[in-house]
């Protein structure tokens, strides 16, 4: 079965992508945005954000760069049920 161009666009999330909304999201918790998901005691920022996004509550768009200058934005929670369908 051949993928089109956007399926293309739409893989998982790359080990960078995660790593910056990630550490986006910790900079925010650290300068006093609201958590999204329940805080433990001992969490850091970086605990929070990574709990908030593997439950898929963050509202964050990731912008794919295209060959040829042009983009696509996808919802972070759209490229995390690929993660899940991959599994089965």
């Amino acid at each position: 079965m051949e993928k089109t161009e956007d399926e293309y666009y739409r893989r998982p999330l790359t080990k960078y992508e995660i790593a910056r909304i990630v550490g986006g999201r910790a900079l925010q918790l650290s300068l006093g945005a609201f958590p999204l998901v329940e805080v433990k005691p001992t969490d850091t920022p970086i605990d929070i954000a990574k709990r908030e996004l593997e439950a898929g509550v963050l509202p964050i768009i990731i912008r794919r760069r295209k060959p040829d200058g042009t983009y696509v934005d996808i919802p972070v929670n759209e490229l995390l049920k690929p993660i899940e369908q991959m599994v089965e």
